[in-house]
């Protein structure tokens, strides 16, 4: 009777000291290796977790441990190479080792649901530790849950990026977007998906957000956006000849190190070659040199952390070997299309289109002095319309549209207000083009009261399209400009790419004459001046298997080649004939004979273009 009494003391006494001992605290790899079961819907090798098999994840996974002080991780990866595995280790961990509200973002709805069936549901249903944590029949309920999953001291909200719906009344302290990369650019009305995501942390002092994606095309990539701005890290090994630490690359057949291949009876033999001392390094090496490598920064200094990953750092029997990415890379490099694939998804790294594009440095050689050269024979002007300024280029134009940039003017103030317009009236009477075109697609109304009362100014909207002209054929214009005149409306319709392919043309052209561009040694016509007119560039891009020409914008700001654009566009419109103008002048300066010639002597008739309303 009294063993039964000690021994019930001595359990009690038990439970106490458990309840009050402090829990450990762990890394998110820590529990991983503890905790973490595998099964074989969701890896290619089944069993419990060992970060010791994948090193490079040690590190990333640990950065999202609650004892950790980073709070912004971006990760630049190729595809298959664990990452989606430590974020389920992450989550895993969250459930059991560290409570909190946290929030999974996907690209849609359908790729949520996917991503939850393969690599969620597995965790809740086969790790023991979080099956026991929700409970038999809850675990099976959280599996069937598409949502949202409740758990002792937090929830998981699992989301579609796409949807405003999304982002809205959650706030939690740990956030995930993965495969960025395939988020919209914009969501709904809403805005930038990542700053509206980031939003729902902020309640919480010491959140976390991680983010995830394969590269895509450079500039317009989400991940890479982020990248740029960490610390940059990539994953240094030691050569097993020489020591010296440095990242793996793929270098290519033309680059002194990295993967090299020759063929062999057995297919095609791969290696890697050392950057610093040329040692071949073979695919056994890869286990110690994974075991021994670390993450070094770029830029220590931020404090946020960006890792870099290529499938060059699979470990053996858990992605694609070297030789099996030789094989792939001889079959990219057939296409475009598949060598974007490969680099975005096999290298992790942007694919930079190659395309048609003007370098600015070139054009600033070409500064001439004329600020008193004599009025050519038209002179137009083009204005793009911004939210607190317009911006104006002043174009004289000679025979063979040989062009004359004479101004290119700034005048600032809130474009929605009647001020700014005025002020433009006051800098175009100074040159006095004869004719003025102004872009109507922002604050179109103001546009269209501007240029109802002034004949010589046109309102025009451009259009994209290979098949667009500059300005459309006189039949065609005056049969739409007549509609348009029944609702109130004149819009002339200019071709975008048509426009911008002759300009970027003709800035090729080295020998002055017939489509020359002069540009004036004037302070308005700086660096930042001709950044903006060679601020697109015309790319091949893929749709399936087709190939296909798109104009893209390298840069944010490019009014100076709209502007030049509308001045071209004015030309055209105005109906001026710069062969009959050349014709005229050419007579006029013929020799006359002797005795007119000393009247025109005592009399000089200057010379005279005839304006549209100035």
């Amino acid at each position: 009777m009294i063993e039964n009494e000690n021994e019930k003391r001595n359990r009690r006494l038990e439970v106490i000291a458990a309840a009050i001992t402090p829990r450990k605290n762990l890394t998110v790899s820590q529990w991983a290796d503890q905790h973490r079961e595998l099964s074989g819907k969701q890896a290619g090798e089944r069993g419990r977790w060992r970060t010791a098999r994948n090193p490079i994840l040690r590190e990333i996974m640990d950065a999202m441990s609650a004892s950790s002080r980073v709070t912004d991780i971006w990760v630049m990866k190729s595809s298959q190479v664990g990452v989606t595995e430590a974020t389920v280790n992450f989550l895993g961990y969250c459930m059991d080792h560290a409570p909190a509200p946290v929030m999974v973002l996907m690209p849609t709805l359908d790729s949520r649901d996917a991503w939850k069936a393969q690599k969620l549901n597995p965790l809740l249903q086969e790790t023991p530790v979080i099956r026991d944590l929700l409970g038999g029949q809850r675990s099976r309920d959280a599996a069937n849950s598409k949502d949202m999953i409740d758990f002792p001291g937090g929830v998981l909200f699992l989301a579609g990026g796409n949807s405003p719906n999304s982002y809205a009344q959650r706030s939690v302290r740990y956030l995930i977007m993965d495969d960025l990369d395939r988020f919209p650019p914009e969501v709904g009305a809403e805005g930038d998906p990542v700053a509206l995501a980031r939003g729902r942390t902020k309640a919480f002092a010491r959140a976390k957000r991680l983010y995830i994606s394969t590269p895509t095309v450079r500039g317009e990539s989400l991940i890479e956006r982020g990248y740029a701005e960490s610390d940059q890290r990539r994953y240094h090994v030691a050569c097993p000849h020489c020591g010296q630490y440095q990242p793996l690359e793929w270098g290519g057949p033309e680059a002194a190190h990295g993967i090299k291949w020759r063929a062999s009876e057995a297919g095609v033999e791969a290696w890697y070659v050392c950057a610093h001392c040329a040692a071949e390094i073979y695919e056994h090496h890869k286990p110690a040199m994974l075991a021994g490598g670390r993450w070094i920064a770029s830029f220590p200094e931020r404090a946020t952390r960006g890792y870099h990953i290529s499938a060059l750092y699979a470990p053996i029997g858990l992605g694609p070997s070297w030789r099996d990415l030789v094989e792939e890379w001889k079959s990219a490099v057939k296409s475009p299309g598949t060598l974007r694939t490969f680099v975005n998804t096999h290298l992790g790294e942007c694919w930079e289109e190659q395309g048609d594009q003007v370098e600015p440095v070139g054009l600033l050689a070409r500064l001439e002095d004329y600020d008193e050269k004599a009025r050519s024979l038209a002179r137009t002007a083009g204005v793009d319309v911004q939210k607190d300024r317009l911006e104006v280029s002043v174009v004289d134009w000679d025979a063979g549209e040989e062009a004359w940039l004479m101004d290119h003017l700034i005048v600032p103030g809130d474009t929605a207000q009647p001020d700014v317009w005025k002020r433009l009236d006051e800098e175009l009477a100074h040159w006095a083009p004869e004719c003025v075109a102004v872009d109507s697609g922002y604050n179109t109304s103001m546009v269209y009261a501007y240029v109802e009362k002034r004949r010589w100014a046109l309102a025009i909207k451009g259009r994209g399209g290979p098949g667009v002209p500059i300005v459309e054929d006189e039949k065609a214009r005056r049969q739409r400009l007549r509609r348009q005149r029944k609702k109130g409306i004149t819009v002339h319709i200019v071709g975008d790419d048509q426009a911008k392919a002759l300009i970027y043309s003709r800035l090729k052209i080295t020998e002055r004459g017939p489509g020359y561009i002069h540009f004036p040694s004037d302070p308005s016509f700086d660096d930042e001046y001709f950044a903006q007119l060679t601020a697109e560039k015309l790319v091949t891009k893929m749709r399936g298997t087709r190939p296909y020409v798109e104009w893209v914008q390298t840069r944010p700001r490019n009014e100076t080649l709209d502007c030049l654009k509308m001045a071209l566009a004015a030309l055209r419109l105005s109906g001026i004939d710069l062969k009959a103008r050349e014709a005229r002048r050419k007579t006029e300066a013929a020799p006359a004979p002797a005795e007119a010639a000393a009247k025109k002597k005592q009399q000089p008739i200057p010379h005279k273009i005839p304006t549209i309303g100035w």
